[in-house]
């Protein structure tokens, strides 16, 4: 890597706001159809499901958790990757990256459709559209007006599903709740079935090292937070999932959506808040993050040189990376204008985004050799053998996702993933090998 240059960012975000940031990102869309999905693979006994969910999320998060603690990476997971894995590699991760974003209009879409059945009258188009053009307002004025934008919706987001919890836990008959038939409909395969599926709803923590670079103190404030978030979505998840899975007979819930037993449990005024704060505030919340930090890995990327390194600009006022968000702006409306598909393109890279998973872990090995001094100072630093068992721990549960999900996918699929793969390494190498790039070092001890 060349010399240190220093990127620019505000480095305003408190815990509490990486808290409300955290929430707000687990939390999504997701959770209103997947736990009924998850009712599905396992009954009743999707509680447990969401607790195994929650040891493989945080699995997942390990990298980030123990990278965070040892420095400020400007680039969030994109110089980490750089790092550990390789400079010559980072073009593929950058290609695999942006790939598996290219979806974010489907938030936009998500909140217009549950913005549609409160107003059977709205046009989804121009709904989807109008909460996209505001969420990339507010984050081109400041990560910190993104931040409290983000506390308000999160704080509205949590209190309604508390209330379902509490509303909904008289209504569950807790003297056959765990019984069978109906608690263990797979036995106890499905339970870890379910869980390896609803790993997806309590996913997104990790995205916190993107903000490493506006963080008052990211060495201490991002791994606690990644944990106690995802513990806490979790924790509610599971709460939740009971009154989804014991309101109603069984057979009545599997597959449905979270609104079926909302409208058992809420009068009208009760669910109309459900839906606002809860199924609208899910998808705004994603949605306001996801355009807070798509643009993070992308901005140091710029600077290295795999893209025109005037990408990387901030803007002289805000701070925020104003052509990168003008850039997702466009991908993310236009294909809502023309009514484009776009609900596979995160699928082509799915598998992909497993295996690199797996590297990220193996890749992390050498971090304890290659920064030393700051990896003595975390406040989880532990014995050599012991990091390196948490490490291939982390590799074998992200390589117990890639094959569950590959048994159970179409092969044109996995074939499409292969494609991307070679597609993604072959510029990695020719653009590294073409001199073009750069690579600062984007990393300090804060």
């Amino acid at each position: 890597m060349s010399e240190k240059h220093d990127v620019g960012y505000k480095q305003v975000l408190t815990k509490k706001d990486l808290f409300g940031i955290a929430v707000g990102m687990i939390i999504g869309a997701g959770v209103m159809t997947l736990t009924g999905i998850g009712i599905g693979r396992t009954g009743r006994s999707v509680c447990i499901s969401y607790l195994i969910a929650t040891f493989f999320a945080l699995f997942f998060a390990v990298p980030s958790i123990l990278s965070s603690s040892i420095a400020r990476f400007k680039g969030g997971n994109y110089t980490v990757w750089s790092m550990f894995v390789g400079e010559k590699w980072a073009g593929a991760w950058v290609i695999v990256y942006f790939l598996g974003e290219m979806c974010i209009c489907m938030y936009a879409l998500s909140f217009a459709e549950y913005f549609q059945a409160l107003f059977p009258g709205a046009n989804q188009r121009v709904v989807a559209v109008a909460i996209a053009t505001f969420f990339f307002v507010v984050n081109f004025f400041g990560i910190n007006i993104m931040a409290k934008v983000e506390n308000v919706l999160t704080v509205g987001l949590v209190g309604a599903i508390i209330l379902f919890i509490v509303c909904g836990m008289p209504h569950v008959d807790f003297t056959t709740y765990f019984t069978n038939p109906g608690f263990t409909t797979n036995g106890v395969i499905g339970i870890f079935a379910g869980g390896a599926f609803l790993n997806y709803a309590v996913l997104g923590a990790s995205e916190l090292i993107s903000f490493s670079g506006e963080c008052k103190n990211p060495k201490k404030d991002i791994p606690t937070t990644i944990i106690i978030s995802t513990a806490f979505v979790a924790l509610m998840f599971a709460l939740l999932s009971i009154v989804a899975s014991g309101v109603l007979p069984i057979e009545q819930v599997i597959g449905k959506p979270l609104t079926l037993v909302a409208n058992e449990i809420f009068n009208k005024p009760m669910f109309v808040f459900f839906i606002v704060a809860g199924a609208l505030g899910a998808t705004a919340t994603t949605l306001n993050v996801t355009v807070a930090y798509i643009t993070k890995p992308l901005v140091q990327a710029s600077r290295d040189g795999w893209f025109p390194k005037s990408m990387g600009e901030l803007h002289p006022k805000y701070r925020t990376p104003y052509k990168w968000l003008i850039v997702w702006y466009l991908l993310c409306i236009v294909p809502i204008v023309f009514n484009f598909s776009v609900a596979q393109i995160a699928d082509l890279v799915m598998f992909i985004t497993y295996l690199r998973s797996i590297v990220y872990a193996i890749g992390y090995l050498r971090m304890p050799k290659m920064l030393p001094e700051l990896w003595a100072k975390s406040i989880f630093h532990m014995p050599n053998w012991a990091y390196r068992l948490l490490m291939y721990s982390c590799a074998g549960v992200a390589a117990f996702q890639l094959i569950s999900n590959a048994l159970s996918a179409d092969v044109k699929m996995i074939i499409i993933n292969l494609v991307v793969l070679a597609a993604a390494i072959v510029f990695s190498l020719a653009r590294y090998k073409s001199g073009k790039v750069q690579m600062e070092i984007s990393y300090e001890e804060a």
